[in-house]
């Protein structure tokens, strides 16, 4: 099982319906954010980082954290911090693919919206957690 710990940057959000039909990116054409893995604890941002977003545009946010364990290819947090106060206490389960340097995690299928998505996220690795300096 290869380790998943460091700092990974989010390289491609998609989606698509319940028929496989593609949807509109959910993080925009250009997605930003970052995912860090540490001594069991993760914590994930991202948000959707495209330019000339309207007032009347709503730029999608998520970012939650928690302790998890990956088995090398289904990643699972327990959430005990989230923008989202209602996944805290619970469960966010990941299929996980890693190719050298990306990782792609795709969550079950689930309602945004109203309507059913299955997303996939695509992180490419950038750095180990640095050390931390002694207090």
């Amino acid at each position: 099982m290869k380790s998943i710990e460091g700092i990974w940057t989010l390289l491609q959000a998609s989606a698509c319906d319940a028929q496989g039909a593609p949807l509109a990116p959910p993080y925009g054409n250009r997605p930003m954010g970052t995912i860090m893995f540490e001594g069991g604890r993760m914590l994930a941002v991202l948000c959707n980082g495209d330019e000339g977003l309207g007032s009347a545009s709503r730029r999608e946010y998520s970012s939650y954290g928690g302790t998890y364990t990956f088995d090398g290819r289904t990643l699972e947090t327990l959430v005990d911090i989230a923008s989202d106060t209602s996944r805290i206490g619970g469960r966010q389960v990941r299929d996980v693919v890693l190719d050298g340097k990306r990782m792609t995690l795709r969550p079950p299928t689930r309602a945004y919206g109203g309507a059913a998505q299955q997303r996939e996220l695509v992180w490419e690795y950038v750095a180990p957690i640095p050390p931390r300096p002694e207090v």
